[in-house]
């Protein structure tokens, strides 16, 4: 397993995700019996990028590059999409009408609040 080159290195997903010769390079590294630590170092990834990505598309003994790679684009594409019933973020009554909740708290006069004396 080689470390990739510069030019894969640019050609990486957005948002930090892993590309198509990175997850092949992990498939590679796990054939040939490397620890997680050792794949990410050579990656130049954080350890935990490879081991999340090792679990979460069926572990050492099951990873495939290529059905982990089509996978991760169906999460991707399922998570843009609004569950149905969604009416969007959820907005605070401050949000939708400032000028109504914007005003200073009133008080009450000293005399309502205030305690009798003890007697």
């Amino acid at each position: 397993m080689v470390a990739l080159p510069p030019s894969m290195k640019e050609t990486a997903m957005p948002g930090g995700r892993l590309t198509q010769p990175e997850r092949q390079q992990i498939a590679l590294g796990l054939a040939d019996g490397l620890a997680y630590a050792e794949i990410a170092r050579r990656l130049e990834r954080p350890t935990s990028t490879v081991t999340r990505e090792v679990m979460r598309n069926g572990g050492p003994t099951a990873y495939r590059a290529d059905l982990a790679h089509r996978a991760t684009g169906h999460r991707a594409q399922r998570r843009r999409q609004p569950a149905p019933g969604h009416r969007g973020p959820r907005r605070s009554p401050t949000d939708a009408t400032p000028g109504r909740y914007a005003r200073t708290r009133r008080r009450s006069p000293p005399s309502s609040c205030s305690r009798a004396p003890p007697g």
